[in-house]
């Protein structure tokens, strides 16, 4: 019997600390404000709609379907919701949407260090984004192609 062998951590895995700790704040602001986990659930999930555009267009395993890169590299900017985090805290907006910032900033961090992120126009992971480590350096992660399907 083979030895179970654990994936190697990186300091990319560093960004769950903050991505976490932003999710519990979050959660903790939406109960402050009696918003229960509506917010957080919807601002955590919504973020990865945009792979659904992709349902039903050619690609392989491991790429996003073109077509659906654009709205999935924007909903995976951190300026989208750092943007609303700053209106929000100013009191423009309710609490809603600054527990709803909060959340969907946690979701891109957690992505981070999970190895997931922007994505090329091709629909493959960069090997480094501008967020995560060297910027300037935005090559596609090669993917082997699948047994006959060079």
């Amino acid at each position: 019997m083979k030895p179970l062998r654990l994936p190697r951590l990186t300091t990319r895995h560093l960004w769950l600390v903050p991505g976490l700790a932003l999710a519990f704040y979050a959660n903790g602001e939406a109960g402050a404000h009696g918003l229960g986990l509506a917010p957080v659930l919807i601002f955590g999930i919504v973020p990865h709609l945009p792979v659904l555009l992709g349902l039903g267009q050619p690609h392989v395993p491991g790429q996003l379907a073109p077509r659906a890169v654009p709205l999935f590299n924007l909903m995976h900017h951190p300026i989208v919701p750092v943007t609303l985090l700053a209106v929000a805290a100013t009191g423009v907006l309710s609490a809603f949407w600054l527990v709803g910032a909060m959340a969907w900033l946690s979701h891109i961090v957690v992505d981070w260090a999970l190895g997931d992120g922007l994505r090329s126009r091709d629909g493959y992971h960069l090997e480094h984004s501008v967020w995560v480590g060297r910027p300037f350096a935005l090559r596609p992660k090669r993917v082997r192609a699948i047994r006959g399907h060079a």
